[in-house]
């Protein structure tokens, strides 16, 4: 039971409420001067009934969804338990081909998925280093210099969001175990220095997650308060330093907490913006989704929806920091269901709710059998959970969420034909 309310679809489900409840808090009282500081003017906003109706049913649909990909777990798993029955293996050259692998001598001492875990984390590193090195410095002291970092190497920094949890879940007795827990400590650090709060705070959600899946029952709660203890942390103290960058004021705790609060009432107000100027049917047409896609790709200049947004609500097209003018426009983050609203209105809501819902509930229920798909889940799992503020319409929600729906469609098709494959041991996480 304790796991079930700290899996990744219940706490996506508490931020979802939590953040939006904020905004009819009284946080702000104990933070007054640092809201205004940091340029806030709408201190106690409250959404209007609209938006807040149409939040609940984005809430509504997910849990369709949810419950939707969770009846099609039991279905999948069913099929695979007769072609257990049956005695099916799957293809004779790819058990062989598994068999070799699996004989390897490095494989064979630190497991499979351990060593390509850690191989994939040492990758991660590598890039995160390498783009300090370019920036010529750390982006979270030298706040200007993210806006001229490499997209293709804060992605693969980013990969460790992915390679940390799967080291977790793999890692098999005390030494396995305290790699893991090194490389978890290092990767905050290393991703703290590139000067995006969201990027420590994923990995930290992504790790305690996959932990829960292997932690006994009875640690469940007590890893609970470390993490919240932690996420606080790193993101009081990233969040602080960076504002601090942009804005001017001191990092203090009250600086923390209003950055808690404004990013809770500032994207609620944007989304109340865009309920407004939106129509029912949206205005977009999908090109938010489509620049957002392809923000990544080498040669191709496209702003993701964030930017967009920010132009579409009046933002200023253009930004001052440590004296130095970014000619882009503001980014204004609209919450998980402001752009897709923005989009195709109604539907991209329906469409977009519908599917990250059958996605958790699919990954969640057949993580339990098939161990591999954890890490594929926890990493949108975090990466949904961030974009309850931020939306998933950036590049790297897309391609974690993208990724997922492969895992999806390819254990749906392939797991009941090939069994040994994609079920190789059953995983109660009792380790």
């Amino acid at each position: 039971m304790t796991r079930r309310l700290f899996s990744p679809f219940a706490v996506l489900i508490y931020v979802y409420a939590i953040y939006f409840g904020l905004t009819y808090s009284k946080v702000y009282e104990y933070a007054y001067w640092e809201l205004m500081n940091l340029g806030t003017r709408i201190i106690g906003f409250h959404p209007t009934a609209r938006t807040l109706v149409l939040y609940i049913y984005g809430a509504v649909v997910l849990a369709c969804g949810f419950v939707g990909g969770v009846l099609v777990a039991d279905w999948v798993s069913g099929r695979i338990d007769s072609a257990h029955e049956m005695g099916r293996k799957g293809p004779v050259i790819l058990i062989s081909a598994r068999d070799w692998f699996l004989g390897l001598p490095v494989i064979r001492h630190l497991g499979a998925m351990f060593t390509i875990s850690l191989a994939g984390w040492g990758v991660g590193m590598a890039a995160n280093a390498a783009q300090i090195m370019a920036s010529g410095g750390a982006s979270l002291i030298d706040i200007a210099s993210r806006w001229s970092q490499s997209p293709i190497l804060v992605w693969f920094a980013a990969s460790q969001i992915f390679w940390v949890p799967a080291l977790l879940v793999a890692a098999k007795g005390r030494a396995q175990r305290s790699v893991a827990i090194m490389a978890f400590v290092a990767s905050i650090l290393a991703l703290g220095m590139l000067g995006a709060r969201n990027l420590p705070a994923k990995l930290i959600l992504s790790a305690f997650l996959a932990a829960i899946y292997v932690i006994k029952p009875r640690n469940v709660l007590r890893l609970a308060v470390v993490a919240v203890l932690v996420l606080a942390l790193a993101m009081g103290v990233v969040g602080a330093v960076t504002k601090a960058g942009i804005y001017g004021p001191s990092a203090t705790t009250g600086l923390a907490l209003a950055l808690t609060y404004s990013d809770s009432v500032g994207t609620s107000y944007n989304l109340d913006r865009i309920v407004a100027l939106t129509p029912s049917g949206g205005v977009y047409g999908g090109r938010l989704l489509y620049d957002s896609a392809r923000a990544l790709i080498p040669g191709i200049t496209a702003d993701y929806a964030n930017y967009q947004i920010g132009e579409y609500l009046g933002g200023r097209p253009y930004f001052v920091i440590g004296g130095q003018r970014i000619e882009r426009s503001v980014s204004l983050a609209p919450t998980l269901i402001g752009a897709p609203y923005a989009d195709w209105g109604v539907a991209g809501v329906v469409g977009q709710m519908l599917l990250l819902g059958l996605l958790f509930g699919y990954l969640q229920k057949r993580g339990r059998r098939a161990f591999w798909m954890v890490p594929f889940l926890v990493t949108m799992a975090s990466y949904v959970i961030n974009g309850v503020n931020a939306g998933v319409h950036n590049p790297h929600a897309i391609v974690a969420v993208g990724v997922c729906v492969v895992v999806m469609l390819g254990d749906m098709v392939l797991a009941p034909v090939a069994p040994e494959l994609f079920e190789p041991a059953q995983f109660d996480g009792s380790e």
